[in-house]
């Protein structure tokens, strides 16, 4: 998913549920943060402070990528939540939307969350993980054969021919890109041979699995919706536990709200027309009561704040910095995910 989604969309299904605008804004960031944190950095205090930067997204052409111990700490636990589903390791190793092993991630981060200082940080992570299970569904946050696609064999089906011819060519765009940075382009990693096919939200596409010759029909809009409920349901579930993140009045039901997410979600456009579909609903009040600001994305503050990470410049109240909480948050995902919610699964990865 993109920035339409996991900044707009979960800053739209966290009001609809009912919470106050300054919380959701956290965790709309929190969740397009978790793409956009990709600083490895570690500041030490003569005074034994520190802080340490918890690396959750790279960037697709980039060569750490290729670092087996690397798709295990970034892509696995926080972009192909592996669904522990089927009877071998690589089977269990496959994302699954709204799997088991997903809805126990909820489930144990919302109960963290709710007594935590990061809290809202740890449910944009988890809004965001959470959401990619229906997007990157079928494919693995490894490097293997299994995410392998047929050559030839995605099919495309988009009305408008000119969003068709737009795809298209950021799709050829993308593996000259990988070309280019001396990678294969039959690198297995993720959906990467799918290209950006499974982050657009309107697209129905099908491709040829290389490992079994196995047609996989996808319907992204209903997997985008389907998405859209779990996610409003997991807020409705939070703001039980935290009702002070709350304001019940502006709150909407999923019924009331269905029918205007279906249509933002099948908008054949690209990334710059889905967001303006995003912010049109919002200010008209069509997805949830109350005041309709829309917040500006404060990701690259918060990247600023740690390239001004420095002894002498660190403030004393540093655990107050919302880099620094979505750090705790990351760092407390990772460890749930890889110690304790997948190895039950018999998917063994830490």
């Amino acid at each position: 998913m993109k920035t339409d989604m996991h900044y707009f969309g979960i800053y739209a299904l966290a009001r609809a549920a009912g919470m106050r605008p300054g919380p959701a804004e956290i965790v709309a960031t929190a969740s397009e943060y978790t793409d956009d944190a990709v600083w490895d950095k570690e500041v030490f205090l003569e005074d034994g402070r520190s802080i340490l930067a918890e690396l959750t997204g790279h960037r697709l052409l980039d060569f750490k990528n290729a670092d087996g111990e690397d798709q295990r700490k970034v892509w696995l636990p926080f972009h192909f939540l592996p669904g522990g589903e089927g009877k071998t390791p690589t089977d269990k190793l496959l994302c699954g939307k709204n799997s088991p092993v997903a809805k126990k991630m909820v489930k144990r981060n919302t109960a963290i969350g709710a007594q935590a200082s990061y809290g809202l940080y740890l449910m944009g992570i988890t809004a965001h993980v959470y959401a990619d299970t229906f997007a990157h569904d079928g494919f693995m946050g490894a490097n293997h054969s299994y995410n392998a696609i047929s050559a030839g064999s995605i099919e495309l089906e988009v009305a408008d021919n000119g969003v068709l011819d737009y795809i298209q060519n950021k799709a050829k765009q993308f593996l000259e890109g990988v070309v280019s940075y001396g990678l294969s382009q039959t690198f297995p990693l993720g959906h990467a041979a799918a290209t950006t096919y499974p982050d657009r939200p309107y697209l129905r596409w099908r491709y040829v699995r290389a490992a079994d010759g196995k047609t996989v029909e996808r319907e992204n809009p209903k997997d985008y919706l389907d998405a859209c409920r779990a996610m409003h349901e997991m807020f409705q579930d939070y703001l039980e536990k935290v009702p002070e993140h709350g304001q019940s009045r502006t709150a909407k039901q999923w019924r009331q709200i269905r029918h205007g997410l279906k249509k933002i979600i099948e908008l054949e456009a690209d990334k710059p027309a889905r967001i303006r579909a995003w912010k049109k609903a919002i200010r008209e009040n069509r997805l949830f009561g109350g005041t309709t600001r829309i917040p500006v994305y404060k990701g690259p503050n918060w990247s600023a704040s740690i390239d001004d990470l420095e002894a002498e410049t660190i403030p004393k109240n540093m655990d107050k910095l919302p880099v620094y909480r979505f750090y705790q948050a990351a760092r407390i995902h990772r460890a749930q995910v890889l110690s304790n919610i997948l190895p039950p699964n018999d998917v063994i990865a830490a």
